[in-house]
């Protein structure tokens, strides 16, 4: 008899610990689905942040479950590839965007999305690199104290509907600056050489490498010889350039500006630091402001 009641016990136990893990797991499975469907719905609202923590919770639930972490991961290299646009980083919002769209576990309406950005990230850098060009050019003539010729120059950039998108607000911006002075020239009798009119050529994006020390006195070509610390003239010609190109004197600009929007002094950095940040921050495949509030906060 005592057998029965041992044998009935212990099938009881086993049925009660039976029930309680189908049921625990039925929990956290629901809960993941939950999280995951919350995730996706907020991506195909464009509502990141939302995405990103549900795909965390989604997580918490299945801790190594490869699909949420790749949903996790496409997204925040969207948001990254978007906050990059944003500050005008566009070999960085390219290299993001590119491993959205490659995503091998991922939503297809980020990678969709990744693809259409890649097509008008293609069109922005050709056109930031022509009103590039176009105000080099102007700048140049603005020193020769080609006033008028410099302002028709301009005048390219001024007749494009493009110039004032907000892609291009930093040349755009350079160029209403330039047309000033030239206009400011012009009204003093057109040489422009009392008023300090010409514009001085470090706005321009024409960075030299550490191979040439131009216009520099004996003493200060000693000097920069002799100095320990990093700056353009000191350092290797791939220090100052992301991708084989330089980094130009409107990128360098750029930086400051996010440096001070994020409340550091920009003015403790020497344009060689900043080109370095940049690098830093193309390696690593984040924008420069998520660089800077890292490392420099």
């Amino acid at each position: 008899m005592k057998k029965w009641i041992w044998t009935i016990v212990a099938v009881v136990v086993i049925l009660v610990i039976g029930g309680v893990t189908f049921t625990s797991h039925h929990i956290t499975q629901k809960a993941y689905t939950a999280a995951m469907t919350t995730g996706k719905t907020a991506v195909s609202k464009k509502n990141y942040s939302v995405a990103e923590s549900s795909f965390q919770e989604a997580l918490r639930h299945r801790t190594n479950d490869k699909v949420a972490k790749g949903y996790l991961t496409q997204t925040q290299n969207f948001v990254s590839a978007e906050s990059a646009m944003t500050d005008h980083e566009f070999n960085v919002a390219k290299a993001n965007y590119t491993k959205v769209k490659k995503a091998k576990t991922g939503l297809s309406t980020l990678s969709n999305r990744a693809k259409t950005a890649l097509k008008i990230l293609k069109t922005v850098q050709l056109k930031a690199e022509t009103f590039q060009d176009v105000y080099d050019q102007a700048l140049t003539q603005n020193q020769g104290q080609s006033y008028e010729a410099s302002n028709a120059t301009l005048d390219r950039i001024f007749k494009d509907t493009a110039a004032q998108e907000v892609y291009y607000t930093d040349i755009y911006n350079k160029a209403v600056e330039l047309r000033s002075a030239n206009n400011k020239a012009i009204k003093n009798g057109g040489d422009g050489t009392g008023d300090g009119s010409a514009v001085d050529s470090s706005s321009s994006t024409s960075d030299h490498s550490s191979s040439s020390t131009p216009g520099l006195t004996d003493a200060e070509k000693a000097a920069v010889k002799n100095y320990k610390g990093s700056n353009e003239y000191t350092v290797k010609k791939s220090q100052t350039e992301i991708n084989g190109k330089p980094i130009t004197a409107a990128q360098i600009s750029n930086a400051r500006k996010i440096l001070s929007s994020i409340g550091v002094p920009s003015g403790s950095f020497s344009d060689q630091d900043i080109r370095s940040g940049l690098i830093a921050a193309h390696k690593a495949g984040i924008s420069f402001k998520a660089y800077a509030e890292k490392n420099y906060k």
